[in-house]
């Protein structure tokens, strides 16, 4: 038996799922098939890869080193393969990218049908998750792209602007806020807010430019995305600082509405696209990060949505 190309690929899909069935339906094959292979490569090395435990699977150190080496096999594949490609005028293949939830719920899905339409043999996978966890998964090399809202610095990180977006203190249209149109910073405290996660892009941004924090508040709900927030505060749980793309139909159909926190200016946060500086983009990534970063692009979607 040899190390081969394809046994590798399974490892590494094992090693990123965390999972034999969830590797087993990315690769669109039988779990017993993917165990087979594992036990396979185990016996090829010499050395257990994972530690079974109850409901889960953990790499060895053994596995550990052969994902870094794995991986890096597995990119310069990828990056032989498009190139060849590039050289040949056909860019086809996937592009795996994460995203924060503003970006990917309202921008990316626009863009990508644009960048489709313009190169349909793309395929492009998007996974969406707060600023701090697609920045990791860039440096981890599972994604090449990353789209965040908050600047987040990192050793082998390279950020480029793309977007612009505003945050606004949002409360539902009701009885209570429907003839309120300012309030000062000392009023906040005491009211019932709805939050994002820490590792929020609004959440940071919101905290860096207007000097407030979040810990300071009476935070009665924190959700995991802008669109749960949103519900939230429908159904008049609190209030909460939301990015002005996320609320644009909610507020033109009058459910929610905006208020001026007096003595802030308004918050403007700009939108990143992640890179690692450590690998060489495909000519898939390069593709689509010169057509996001076109201003002309990025700036057609923002008037649409």
């Amino acid at each position: 038996m040899r190390l081969e190309l394809s046994l590798i690929e399974v490892f590494c899909c094992v090693y990123e799922e965390g999972s034999f069935s969830k590797a087993a339906t990315r690769l669109r094959c039988s779990q017993p098939t993917i165990s087979g292979h594992i036990k396979n490569l185990e016996s090829y090395i010499g050395a257990r890869l994972f530690d079974r435990l109850p409901r889960r699977i953990v790499p060895t150190r053994a596995g550990q080193v052969l994902y870094r080496h794995g991986r890096n096999i597995l990119s310069e594949k990828e990056a032989a393969t498009q190139e060849l490609k590039k050289l040949l005028n056909r860019i086809e293949g996937t592009l795996s990218i994460w995203s924060s939830t503003i970006p990917g719920d309202y921008l990316l899905p626009q863009l990508i049908a644009s960048f489709h339409s313009k190169l349909p043999a793309v395929r492009v996978e998007m996974r969406v998750s707060d600023s701090k966890d697609v920045c990791n998964q860039v440096l981890a090399g599972k994604a090449e792209l990353g789209f965040i809202g908050a600047r987040l610095d990192a050793v082998g990180l390279e950020l480029k602007h793309f977007a612009t977006d505003e945050l606004a203190l949002v409360v539902p249209n009701n009885k209570e806020w429907r003839q309120v149109h300012r309030v000062r910073p000392s009023e906040l405290a005491s009211r019932a807010w709805v939050s994002r996660e820490p590792g929020s892009g609004t959440r940071l941004a919101f905290e860096r430019k207007a000097g407030l924090s979040f810990d300071d508040f009476n935070v009665v709900g924190c959700f995991g995305s802008s669109s749960a927030v949103k519900e939230a505060l429908k159904a008049g749980l609190g209030i909460s600082i939301l990015s002005m793309l996320a609320v644009k139909s909610e507020i033109a159909m009058g459910s929610l509405k905006t208020v001026v926190i007096e003595g802030v200016t308004p918050i403007e946060r700009d939108l990143f696209v992640a890179i690692n500086r450590n690998l060489t983009l495909s000519p898939i990534a390069e593709s689509f990060l010169d057509f996001v970063l076109d201003g002309g692009a990025v700036s057609s979607h923002l008037a649409s949505v």
